[in-house]
């Protein structure tokens, strides 16, 4: 696949290690982004230098500050913003600059403090996949139905900017060390995203939780097992839904987020 995409478009493909907590993984992922480093020089002909990875780190964590600010404020009693709508804001991150997506941030921030716009609903995390533009169709009948998303549990949700990268450190290793960090459904052992779920349902005091996989991801899909005995273990309702960018179950998904919120109220 990629020698046929590598026809089209220059590609690199990267290797990640899957077992972060093996000794050698860290070593290894820090040499597979030095190779990246080399391959965006000699494409560019730009060099990269540690004072341009410092300024990028840095200002990437501030972006990460304020997206976790945003959602600090959805653990309140009544949050001032929907789950879809922040689903919406975090999309942004795909395609605005750096720069005008931090502006966008700031002035969200600034309107959601002043704002007399309160939610409530039952309160739900969603957990399992990103939910990419296009990707919207349960996190939307989730709270058309009465729900309230506060908190996701995912690559396009909390996983995308909850850890910092220590600017204090080697700038390289500084960012294999965050990014090894992400709790995956890819990574063994996986206990840092179980770990992070129940403190996530605990932080943001969640009636339920939503498992959205979508079709072929093996890798959640498997996982969800897992999640849910360490769900029913601490007396958390679980409803998972398989599904995929199609609207052909949204009546059938409809009834089942029915039937989960009136069980959580």
């Amino acid at each position: 696949m990629y020698e046929l995409l590598d026809k089209y478009i220059p590609t690199h493909v990267m290797d990640l290690p899957q077992k972060p907590e093996n000794q050698n993984a860290l070593e290894y992922y820090i040499k597979e982004l030095e190779s990246l480093k080399d391959v965006l020089e000699n494409l560019t002909g730009n060099k990269i230098t540690d004072t341009q990875l410092r300024n990028e780190i840095k200002s990437a964590n501030e972006t990460r500050k304020l997206l976790r600010a945003i959602y600090e404020l959805r653990k309140s009693d009544s949050p001032p913003i929907r789950g879809t709508e922040i689903l919406k804001v975090v999309q942004q991150m795909h395609f605005l600059s750096p720069d005008e997506f931090k502006k966008n941030l700031v002035l969200l921030l600034d309107e959601l403090n002043v704002t007399k716009r309160e939610f409530s609903g039952p309160r739900i995390m969603i957990s399992g996949c990103p939910m990419a533009a296009g990707n919207m169709k349960v996190p939307e009948i989730i709270e058309n139905q009465g729900g309230l998303i506060v908190v996701e549990e995912s690559c396009t949700g909390t996983r995308a900017f909850w850890d910092l990268v220590d600017e204090n450190k080697e700038p390289m290793r500084a960012i294999a060390e965050r990014y090894l960090k992400i709790p995956c459904a890819c990574m063994y052992p996986n206990e840092r995203r179980i770990n992070q779920i129940l403190q996530l349902a605990g932080d943001f005091n969640v009636d339920g939780v939503v498992y959205y996989t979508l079709q072929f991801c093996h890798g959640y899909n498997v996982e969800k097992y897992r999640v849910g005995e360490a769900l029913k273990k601490s007396g958390i309702p679980l409803l998972s839904i398989e599904s995929d960018y199609s609207g052909a179950d949204t009546e059938q998904i409809k009834t089942r987020v029915d039937a989960f919120l009136e069980m959580l109220e």
